[in-house]
């Protein structure tokens, strides 16, 4: 048995792994230090963008009759106000770009989203320059009344670099 015994230890030692060499193991972790670097970069500057980007609250209510629309005028938010089926509103918001070029983009989220047409989207202002850009809102006929509809649009200005 003390043969065997041996016999075991012995193949246990050859078929073992080497170990890495120190020299791999360090590329390894300079590579993850390098990739975790990169994502918390992004998620940084993802971070910035949602924190300064303007944010509108948006709503409107369907109300009965026909062709009527009560407008509350606001700056602070795209207040639709009240609208009967098949009538429509409109509010606009201006954009002013700083010291340089500027990528916008807009995005509608909540119920109202889908009710909103934005005049221009994904459009670079030149530095200095300002536009001003049109939301549109339609109230379909099928729409119920009473209803509030709710959102929010968010206008990111992406300093342009590239």
């Amino acid at each position: 048995m003390t043969q065997e015994n041996e016999n075991k230890k012995e193949e246990e030692t050859t078929t073992a792994a080497a170990p890495e060499s120190p020299i791999k193991e360090n590329k390894n972790n300079w590579l993850k230090r390098i990739i975790y670097g990169v994502i918390v970069i992004i998620i940084v500057v993802a971070g910035v963008q949602i924190a300064i980007a303007d944010k509108y609250q948006a709503q409107v209510q369907v109300i009965a009759g026909e062709k009527k629309v009560g407008v509350n005028p606001t700056t602070e938010m795209l207040d639709f106000g009240d609208l009967s089926a098949d009538t429509s509103a409109t509010r606009t918001v201006t954009l002013k770009a700083g010291g340089m070029d500027t990528f916008v983009h807009i995005t509608k989220v909540g119920a109202i989203g889908d009710l909103i047409k934005v005049s221009d989207n994904n459009f670079t202002l030149k530095s200095g320059n300002e536009k001003k850009v049109e939301f549109a809102m339609y109230m379909p006929t099928s729409a119920p009344v009473g209803k509030w509809y709710k959102g929010n649009v968010i206008i990111f200005k992406i300093p342009k670099v590239w």
